[in-house]
C-alpha cells in the first residue's frame, strides 16, 4: 500500500507541508525534525527519493584514531578517498571515530556547519559511534566493516576468498599442516578471514591442530605485545606447522622479524601469508606473500556510491563484496620442488 505524506505526518506529529519540506531537501527546518520525518519515511516504507539539504558538497571520512595515523594501509585508504571525491568535486574532512560519541544532536549541528553531504566510516567503530552517525539522515557508506543495528550500505574485501586463496596456494606448494595468527574476536574482517579458514581446511581434509591456532594476538595491543606473544609459542616446545596464515600483514611481519631473532628461517622453516597487501610487507626480505583487498576498487566504489545517494537523494542498504587477489612473494617456496613433503 502507498505511504502517503499524511500518514508520516501523523507518526510524527507535524504538518503535511513540514514532512514536504523535509524529504525535499529544503533547508528551513531543523536538522532534529528532518531526521525524525526521514527516519519515520523509511520506517513506513516511502519509496521515493528522500533529498539531502542543498548546498553540502564535503564528505566526511569517520575512522578510529588508531585507524586514522596508520602510515601505510589506512592512510591509502584516505588518499584514494580524498582523489576520488575530489574529481566529483567534493571535499572531504577525516574526523575520529571517538568524536561521535557525543550528543547526536551536537554532531547533527556540527555536521551542518561544515556543509556534510554524506559520510563515509572506515574500519570497524564502536556501534554507539555509528548509530549516532545513522541518526544524522545523512547517507552513510561503511567501507571494511559490518554494523547490525541499523540498515547501511557496506564495502568489503571478500574474506571468504581471501582465506579460500591463502590455503588453496599453500596445498599447491605441498604444505600440509597450516596454522592460523589473529585475534578472530577483533573485527569482522578477522572472524570472517578465520572461520573461512577453518572451512578451506576441512573441505581439502587438513586437521588444524588447536596449538597451531595463535589466536591471542589482538592488533590493538601493539608490536611488543605480539612479539612477547609469539615468543611465548615458540618457547612453548611444541612443534611448529609448516605455514601460517595471518589475519593481516602487520600480524605477518612480526611474526617474520621474531622468527629471524630466533633463527627460524622463512620460508624454508615456517611459510607466512598474510591479509591486505600492506606496503610495508612489500619491502621486507623476503617480500611478503599478501592477499589483496584491492583498496584501490573498494575506495573507489564507495565513493561512487556515497555521491550518487547524495545527488540522487536515494539510499539503500546492502553489503557488497568485492574481489581479492593473491600477490605471490618470497614467504612460501614450492615445498614440491625443494624435496619438501
Amino acid at each position: 500500500m502507498k505511504v502517503t505524506l499524511k500518514q508520516i505526518a501523523e507518526k510524527t506529529g507535524v504538518s503535511i507541508n513540514t514532512v514536504s519540506l523535509a524529504l525535499r531537501g529544503m533547508s528551513n527546518i531543523s536538522d532534529a525534525t528532518r531526521e525524525k520525518i526521514v527516519r519515520t519515511a523509511r520506517e513506513l516504507g516511502y519509496h521515493k527519493p528522500l533529498k539531502s539539504p542543498a548546498g553540502r558538497r564535503n564528505l566526511c571520512l569517520v575512522s578510529t584514531g588508531m585507524h586514522l595515523q596508520d602510515s601505510y594501509f589506512y592512510m591509502e585508504f584516505y588518499q584514494l578517498f580524498l582523489s576520488y571525491a575530489s574529481a566529483h568535486g567534493y571535499t572531504m574532512l577525516a574526523m575520529e571515530a571517538e568524536y561521535f560519541q557525543r550528543d547526536p544532536a551536537e554532531i547533527r549541528e556540527r555536521l551542518a556547519q561544515a556543509s556534510i553531504g554524506g559520510i563515509l566510516l572506515l574500519g570497524d567503530m564502536k556501534e554507539e559511534v555509528f548509530r549516532n552517525l545513522y541518526q544524522s539522515s545523512l547517507p552513510v557508506v561503511a567501507v571494511g566493516a559490518r554494523y547490525y543495528e541499523c540498515p547501511v550500505c557496506t564495502f568489503i574485501e571478500d574474506n571468504q576468498l581471501a582465506a579460500h586463496q591463502a590455503v588453496h596456494f599453500l596445498l599447491e606448494n605441498g604444505y600440509h599442516r597450516i596454522g592460523f595468527v589473529g585475534s578472530p574476536l577483533h573485527s569482522i574482517a578477522f572472524s570472517e578471514r578465520y572461520f573461512a579458514f577453518r572451512q578451506a581446511c576441512c573441505r581439502a581434509g587438513l586437521t588444524v591442530c588447536p596449538a597451531d591456532e595463535w589466536l591471542d594476538l589482538v592488533p590493538d595491543r601493539g608490536e611488543e605485545d605480539h612479539e612477547k606473544r609469539i615468543r611465548a609459542h615458540l618457547d612453548s616446545g611444541k612443534s611448529l606447522p609448516e605455514a601460517f596464515f595471518c589475519a593481516h600483514d602487520l600480524l605477518a611481519i612480526t611474526m617474520m622479524k621474531t622468527f629471524r631473532q630466533r633463527g627460524i628461517r622463512v620460508p624454508e622453516e615456517a611459510a607466512l601469508i598474510g591479509v591486505d597487501y600492506n606496503p610495508m610487507g612489500q619491502i621486507m626480505e623476503p617480500r611478503l606473500t599478501s592477499v589483496d583487498v584491492c583498496c584501490r576498487t573498494q575506495a573507489e566504489a564507495a565513493v561512487r556510491k556515497l555521491i550518487e545517494f547524495i545527488e540522487s537523494g536515494t539510499y539503500l542498504p546492502a553489503r557488497i563484496l568485492l574481489p581479492t587477489v593473491l600477490r605471490v612473494g618470497g614467504t612460501v617456496q614450492n615445498r614440491r620442488t625443494v624435496g619438501g613433503n
